[in-house]
């Protein structure tokens, strides 16, 4: 079954899904693996960068066979504005990432024989092509020239270039039964997540699931909205997506009502499992070459610091890698609940592999590569939220 197969016959029926949800037993679950790459790569060059991913890959296996006469699409973890920094050092250095990593992936799903490969995110910006891109450092043209013309970069944040969202079920969602989206990630035919390497105060860590909370549009989800739909929106998604004060302006019901208004440790890891299940993302590659620790982004305040572990992760499976990043990290990826790095609230790791979704105890996941305790890198935990009333 291809993607688009696969894509086609969970979403049949989303916008009037049931309200029932199971979620199996973990004994009932059988849960998938993967190997996982780690690299060393100290610097943003080019051709370093691409030989140490194209190593990477030839230790997961067939990548190739993967994306051949496909089209590719690639979420990069972009963030909600390209006009900040943090004590001057560029965003691309610390909080997104650097377009020379997404630049060499490109040109190897090129080389082993992508047909086209799309680059979006959803971009606080009105523009919807090249334009959205250009603050964070990428060039579409640079792109082209390494991509042989092959590249094409979106910017989701509505339903443009299409004239209609989509709809994907979640087949066991907890807090969504279904989302509204931009066709980019349905008219695809692999879904591959770039993300940077960084802790995240919701989530615990960013990571390859993580990254796609991007994927809701503004114009549905989106702060700015008032009551009703906007194509010209470019808000977040804190009131439908973190502390959950309000429901999307979807065209039909999406959400359960089952998050917990305020509490965004709880919400954000449910939405995240939520999501990389109705998107089943098929290769991650996570920047750790220069990043921050302790959160985030700025606006997180000056606790946020610039740090250069020096690695590239890459794996087949969302959850294992994620796993193996929060343990390079120096973290447990099967850490208790509000524990570090999971201080704020669910560890949804355990949350997805409990859901089927994949393996994140750190002793069950292959690792290929550079050795765990060689490329580990102790990030400091992100800090502890005032934790919701009762808890």
């Amino acid at each position: 079954m291809t993607r688009r197969e696969f894509l086609a016959g969970i979403a049949a029926g989303a916008a009037a899904v049931g309200s029932g949800v199971s979620i199996a037993s973990e004994s009932d679950v059988r849960v998938p693996r993967g190997t996982v790459s780690i690299g060393f790569c100290n610097r943003y060059e080019y051709r370093g960068v691409r030989s140490v991913l194209a190593r990477m890959f030839s230790e997961l296996g067939d990548v190739g066979g993967l994306v051949r006469g496909k089209h590719v699409t690639v979420k990069v973890n972009l963030v909600n504005t390209s006009q900040e920094d943090v004590g001057g050092v560029p965003v691309w250095l610390t909080v997104t990432v650097h377009p020379v990593v997404a630049m060499a992936l490109g040109s190897l799903l090129v080389e082993f024989g992508a047909r086209r490969v799309t680059f979006c995110d959803q971009l606080p910006f009105r523009e919807l092509g090249e334009e959205a891109f250009a603050g964070y450092g990428y060039r579409l043209g640079e792109f082209q020239s390494a991509m042989d013309g092959r590249a094409r970069f979106v910017n989701t944040r509505n339903r443009m270039p299409y004239g209609e969202y989509s709809w994907v079920k979640v087949p066991n969602g907890e807090l969504a039964f279904a989302w509204e989206v931009n066709k980019t990630y349905v008219e695809t035919d692999v879904l591959v997540s770039l993300a940077k390497l960084k802790n995240h105060v919701s989530a615990g860590v960013t990571g390859g699931m993580k990254n796609l909370f991007g994927v809701p549009p503004s114009s549905l989800y989106g702060d700015d909205l008032t009551d009703h739909p906007d194509e010209g929106a470019i808000g977040y998604r804190n009131a439908t997506m973190h502390n959950c004060t309000r429901q999307p302006f979807t065209s039909g019901r999406s959400f359960t009502g089952r998050s917990v208004e305020g509490d965004h440790g709880y919400n954000v890891p449910r939405f995240i499992v939520d999501l990389a299940e109705a998107f089943p993302i098929s290769l991650v590659v996570i920047d750790g070459i220069s990043t921050i620790q302790t959160a985030e982004g700025w606006w997180n305040g000056s606790m946020v610091s610039v740090t250069r572990p020096g690695l590239l992760i890459a794996g087949r499976n969302a959850v294992s890698t994620d796993a193996v990043a929060a343990s390079v990290m120096g973290f447990n990826p099967d850490a208790p609940d509000r524990t570090p790095p999971f201080s704020n609230g669910s560890n949804y790791l355990a949350l997805a592999r409990q859901r089927g979704l994949g393996e994140n105890r750190i002793d069950r996941i292959e690792i290929a590569g550079a050795s765990l305790d060689a490329a580990r890198f102790e990030f400091h935990p992100t800090y502890r939220r005032k934790a919701p009333a009762g808890q």
